[in-house]
């Protein structure tokens, strides 16, 4: 008995016609044309709120910095919060930096200045980074000639290298930079630490490395007001008749209710001829405080002789945001 032949399947029938993967360039690049129609008319009409606030604020107001360094940084922990998809954070920053301070000029115009000497090159990347393109930037023989340039309102802004100790016995007019900040209601003061959007590290927080003072690449003096942006450092001067330790200063600020580090000390150099040079000069010692501390806070007064403290003043000169790490 011979096999029966077998009968090959059936073939599935068509349910449809047949789908092209390929997406559709033209079509990609009209949406694109699109969403950017898009973005410019609604960076044209931010532009127009943002001269109704001008006019609201009137010539009073605008005769301040318009430097809102708080501010930009609430809106950029709010968008790095709903941020999704495959563009890099770090191109979106960049793009709000341009953007605030276009719109930040449209206030009231505004220069920077970077300090000249060893690492100008980077101050001034950082300075257009975080002010934009079409700012004015312009380069000062030193830190403490842009600090005056501050003061006197030739710069809006300057761009300084980070805190550093001065040098026992120098001369005070090769005191640091930080040291001409003063407590009066229009001296410069350091509003922002820079770049504001690191890279972290997992065995290094950016808060730990900030407060310690081995984060910022550079830091922002201005007149401007400071203002709590919801994540903050603070910055003051104490001042000592003669020499005293980090872990004495930490001890100090932490009884009197603070998180506190020193960055840097000096030889005090408004102290006397007679004073100024040797072990027991007086000294100045920059601490970072964690949190937003206002100037007339009773506990900056808890450190100092009178309640059995090592500082004879403490008095507030800035603070900046606690950046963003990605």
């Amino acid at each position: 008995m011979s096999a029966s032949p077998k009968t090959p399947p059936a073939e599935a029938p068509e349910t449809g016609p047949k789908t092209n993967t390929v997406p559709d360039l033209a079509a990609a690049r009209v949406e694109i044309d699109r969403i950017d129609d898009e973005i410019h008319d609604l960076l044209m009409a931010r532009a127009e709120v943002v001269g109704q606030v001008a006019a609201a604020k009137g010539p009073a107001l605008l005769s301040a910095s318009p430097i809102r360094i708080e501010r930009e940084a609430q809106m950029l922990r709010r968008l790095v919060a709903r941020h999704t998809g495959p563009l890099p954070f770090m191109s979106v920053a960049d793009l709000w930096h341009e953007l605030i301070a276009a719109m930040t000029a449209i206030q009231a115009p505004f220069a920077a200045t970077i300090a000249g000497g060893d690492g100008a090159v980077q101050r001034f990347d950082l300075a257009r980074q975080q002010f934009g393109s079409s700012i004015p930037v312009t380069v000062a023989e030193d830190a403490r000639n842009a600090v005056r340039q501050v003061a006197d309102g030739t710069a809006g802004v300057a761009v300084l290298p980070a805190p550093e100790n001065g040098q026992r016995g120098a001369r005070p007019g090769d005191a640091p930079w930080w040291t001409l900040l003063t407590r009066g209601a229009d001296s410069p003061s350091i509003v922002a630490a820079l770049p504001f959007v690191v890279a972290a590290e997992p065995d290094a927080p950016v808060r730990r490395r900030y407060l310690a003072g081995d984060g910022p690449r550079a830091v922002v003096v201005a007149k401007a007001p400071r203002n709590p942006s919801g994540d903050d450092i603070t910055l003051v001067v104490s001042t000592s008749a003669g020499f005293v330790s980090p872990d004495v200063c930490g001890d100090a600020f932490e009884k009197a209710g603070f998180s506190a580090w020193r960055l840097a000390f000096a030889d005090d150099p408004h102290a006397g001829p007679e004073t100024d040079k040797g072990a027991g000069a007086p000294q100045l010692h920059l601490i970072a405080i964690d949190g937003h501390i206002e100037s007339d806070d009773e506990r900056l007064s808890l450190m100092d002789t009178r309640h059995g403290g090592p500082f004879g003043e403490t008095y507030p000169v800035g603070g900046y945001p606690v950046p963003i790490g990605l």
